[in-house]
């Protein structure tokens, strides 16, 4: 079996494992808030990935593991202090709902009271556009940049961790299949068949940037849920292909 078929026999395993295992959000708790839903996108994104590989999609299947390497970014620098940056991630969520808000008047006079429950001044801009606490434009583009984060590179180095380290390294390429980068598409067309036509490889670093995600995501909810998902087994050979495959 080639490596990226153990990939995804691993990974199957671990999403069978996931589908048995009972999650909770627990009631006023910004920590299971946050974590469970985002463990549980994570874990579809996975599940897609698997699907475009055995269909061998291999451009999409690279496309959206990108994504899931941007989510696990995140969700590794919120777990540096999960109990307050988790706050933090969930205020912002009103911050990014304010353009629809200027669609709906009514909605004013409580967003206004809520902006002050989660002190909105904290994420305006040094310089903002005006008085309005509902005008977006005088807040922060993301909730990451509350903490001096500039972006997922900036945020990969703050991180220092072996796995961010060693995955990171495939990220920029990954981002070259969501902005349609020359150097992927070009080389996608088969000019004597007139076809497009997938590359193996794109198959083995989807394959590998899915399973080691899926496990540091899981490695992060054991936190933060009584219910505990087994992974020490499979991590354990993942490792041994890591170290096999750099």
């Amino acid at each position: 079996m080639v490596v990226e078929d153990e990939y995804i026999k691993l990974t199957k395993e671990l999403l069978n494992r996931i589908a048995k295992t009972v999650l909770y959000i627990q009631t006023g708790d910004c920590v299971s808030a946050v974590t469970v839903p985002w463990f549980k996108q994570i874990s579809q994104i996975a599940s897609d990935t698997i699907l475009l590989l055995e269909k061998n999609s291999f451009y999409n299947a690279c496309l959206i593991a990108a994504s899931m390497m941007e989510s696990i970014l995140q969700l590794t620098f919120l777990d540096t202090d999960m109990s307050e940056k988790s706050k933090t991630y969930g205020a912002f969520g009103l911050i990014e709902d304010l353009e629809r808000i200027k669609a709906h008047p009514e909605e004013y006079e409580e967003t206004q009271k809520a902006l002050e429950m989660i002190d909105y001044k904290r994420f305006l801009k040094k310089n903002p556009a005006d008085k309005d606490p509902l005008n977006r434009n005088n807040y922060i583009n993301h909730w990451y940049n509350f903490y001096g984060i500039k972006g997922f590179p900036d945020m990969a180095k703050k991180i220092k961790q072996p796995y961010i380290d060693h995955i990171y390294k495939s990220y920029t390429f990954l981002c070259g299949f969501k902005h349609f980068q020359p150097y992927h598409i070009v080389r996608l067309y088969d000019i004597h068949e007139k076809k497009l036509f997938e590359n193996p490889g794109q198959k083995w670093i989807a394959a590998e940037i899915t399973l080691y995600s899926l496990i540091e995501a899981i490695i992060i909810i054991n936190k933060y849920q009584e219910n505990k998902i087994d992974v020490l087994d499979i991590s354990q050979k993942a490792t041994t292909l890591m170290l096999n495959n750099p």
